[in-house]
């Protein structure tokens, strides 16, 4: 399996810090405060879910900007808000629309109800979830520019046409996810709990990281055999995580989020083959000082390239 030898796209939101170069397997307080964030963009902005009062972030890795999604004016992110009394969690869909072009598969965020689980109530509904979010595509003098926006459960409440078509393929798309879940927790049955998951497709081919409540980070291929684990924090709450694909291209590694941290730890794999916690940062230097989050998830616009002028 190829390996990438650096985490790219250093993203610059203060002054640098120095921070220790990665080759540990030892658990990630050992990193110092990264600063600036070293992620490979690939298009991706990182959702954060807020943790008393529904606030939701979006941030933009490329660009480096922090968009709050319950106060902006922008009338494509409406939608996006969360009433006070609200309680949800994210689920990323991968949205196939029925091609054999995995390229062209979307990434879609569906923001659930926190009580709502495919396994125990079955298919879902529109009543399930408070809103569909995802980037849209405009053409603007040849060039391709994409927006993130939203559309309300209301919008699903209909018994044809596309979005009709659409909660049928994320129905399809859950009852595999809940298949994966279930592997998942029967493999690490006996060792730990299982307290999320990420599957990554990408050039290197599939990769599930599965998190455990004991704060350990299993990695397992296709087949669900083992191929590393690194431990990555104390412990991990189900619901009070998130893990995103470091990149969707040819890298391995992830990005994990652990609210009772509030920490965002990288685990990676390069030269040495071994995953590890390459570094560590705090939220507050995504969201700002004194704010904290609950969940994170990312999302990457469907065929996205660089922008011009952009290191990728």
């Amino acid at each position: 399996m190829k390996k990438h030898s650096s985490i790219l796209s250093a993203l610059i939101l203060g002054t640098s810090l120095i921070f220790t170069a990665c080759g540990s397997d030892s658990k990630s307080d050992n990193n110092t405060q990264a600063d600036p964030l070293e992620l490979e963009s690939d298009g991706k902005t990182l959702l954060f879910y807020g943790a008393s009062t529904n606030e939701q972030y979006a941030y933009n890795v490329e660009k480096a900007t922090l968009t709050d999604l319950n106060n902006n004016n922008d009338e494509d992110l409406t939608n996006f808000a969360m009433g006070a009394n609200d309680n949800g969690k994210f689920v990323i869909w991968i949205d196939n629309k029925g091609d054999n072009n995995a390229s062209n598969d979307e990434e879609k965020v569906v923001m659930f109800n926190k009580d709502y689980s495919y396994s125990d109530d079955g298919n879902a509904t529109w009543k399930n979830f408070y809103y569909l979010g995802h980037y849209h595509a405009e053409v603007e003098n040849g060039e391709t520019h994409h927006h993130l926006a939203a559309h309300a459960n209301e919008e699903f409440n209909v018994t044809s046409g596309a979005k009709f078509a659409a909660i049928g393929r994320l129905n399809a798309f859950l009852a595999s996810e809940a298949s994966t879940q279930s592997s998942l927790t029967n493999t690490l049955s006996g060792t730990t709990t299982l307290c999320g998951f990420k599957t990554v497709t990408n050039d290197n081919g599939t990769l599930h990281y599965a998190m455990g409540v004991n704060g350990t980070l299993y990695i397992y291929d296709d087949t669900f055999a083992l191929e590393d684990s690194v431990s990555v924090t104390d412990s991990c709450e189900k619901n009070m995580m998130g893990i995103s694909a470091v990149s969707h291209h040819d890298e391995d590694g992830v990005v994990v989020f652990e609210a009772n941290s509030q920490k965002l730890y990288v685990v990676d794999s390069h030269d040495d083959d071994v995953f590890h916690v390459h570094t560590t940062y705090d939220v507050s230097k995504v969201l700002g000082s004194g704010k904290s989050a609950k969940m994170m998830t990312s999302l990457v616009p469907v065929g996205y390239e660089p922008e011009e002028g952009h290191e990728h």
